[in-house]
């Protein structure tokens, strides 16, 4: 729980968080099941959360470890993130120490698809019918899961993606065009849905076509850190690592083309934040979820040729006209504000609790 490591999926579990606790009037407090948490976070934390949400509330943070000596309520409101931490809840409900109708899971991507059919896959599939309440990071993954889960997802519990639309702007107006292009490859060579293997495919292709042609360009990767990739005799795939969160954003100011690939229905942030900042994304294509989104969000099979192509039309492009303004136009349709779905989640929470409650059943 440091501020350096909180990225698009945390970041929006923390907001929601905060939203939760500031629209039901409750104490925060924020569980990490993994790391350890030292008193040292806890400022810096402070300090994120007013930041970036507004939230100056009092709260506390806990570690696993601290959880099994921590007391709960039967009023206590628990929030889901990770599966795993689904799966945690889920057992405490089996016992009868959580009502389940306490409980609400956020959804942001279809994590069974995380891992080979195995146990995991069959746990984390099983979250998704514990009987939580579901509050769904965009539609696209609402519609993934009712099709794969016959899962039925409340439209108003479906928000959009929660981009840092304050820094694409100020990175969309300090873009400059570029007499070379200039990409930026999201690379996770760990997480296998990432696809970095044939992203590096892809770009090899491209920058053995760009030779051909004699045209120059810089290739830069970031995300995880990994070996330089010599795409050919003249063009190099240069890792910048893992990013802080403001560097991330210098660095897609002074980029004109972004590869991201997301083989799951998570609504994949890189590639938004590109085109509303007013370069061009190049992502592959999943379940017809993601064509036509927007005119500067180039879709295509996840296949080295396929890819390779609409990034070389994606170079034609920029070197025929300048950066786009900012836009917000490729969110729409994705979800709608997240403190509405919120508030919406919640009622239907204290509804579902108050009817339970007078069942006198206790889960």
């Amino acid at each position: 729980m440091r501020p350096d490591a909180v990225f698009a999926g945390v970041k929006t579990a923390l907001e929601v968080a905060c939203t939760i606790a500031q629209e039901a009037s409750l104490p925060l407090r924020l569980i990490s099941l993994g790391d350890a948490v030292r008193p040292s976070d806890r400022p810096a934390m402070a300090r994120y959360l007013n930041e970036e949400f507004r939230f100056d509330s009092d709260f506390t943070m806990i570690g696993g470890t601290q959880l099994v000596k921590s007391e709960v309520g039967t009023d206590d409101l628990w929030l889901a993130t990770h599966w795993t931490t689904a799966h945690s809840i889920d057992v405490a409900c089996r016992l009868g120490l959580i009502s389940n109708a306490r409980v609400i899971y956020l959804i942001q991507d279809y994590e069974p698809g995380f891992y080979p059919w195995s146990t995991q896959f069959a746990l984390a599939r099983s979250t998704y019918h514990a009987g939580f309440t579901s509050l769904v990071n965009s539609t696209l993954l609402a519609h993934y899961l009712r099709d794969e889960e016959s899962v039925d997802i409340d439209p108003e519990s479906v928000f959009g993606p929660s981009l840092d639309l304050t820094r694409l702007r100020s990175s969309s107006e300090t873009r400059k065009p570029s007499a070379v292009p200039r990409l930026f490859f999201y690379a996770r060579p760990s997480k296998p849905r990432n696809l970095f293997d044939i992203g590096v495919s892809a770009l090899t292709l491209v920058a053995q076509e760009l030779e051909r042609r004699g045209i120059d360009a810089t290739f830069v990767s970031a995300g995880e850190q990994h070996a330089d990739v010599e795409l050919s005799s003249t063009h190099r795939l240069h890792s910048l690592g893992k990013l802080v969160w403001g560097e991330y954003f210098d660095i897609l100011a002074t980029s004109d083309i972004v590869l991201s690939l997301q083989h799951s229905p998570h609504p994949s942030h890189p590639p938004l934040d590109a085109v509303c900042s007013g370069a061009i994304a190049v992502t592959n294509e999943l379940g017809g979820t993601r064509a036509g989104l927007d005119e500067r969000l180039f879709v295509a099979q996840p296949e080295p040729q396929a890819l390779a192509n609409e990034i070389l039309r994606a170079i034609d492009t920029t070197m025929s006209a300048p950066p786009a303004p900012f836009s917000e136009k490729v969110l729409s349709g994705l979800g709608g504000p997240l403190p509405a779905a919120v508030r919406h989640v919640l009622r239907g929470v204290e509804e579902s609790y108050t009817s339970t409650r007078g069942c006198g059943n206790s889960k």
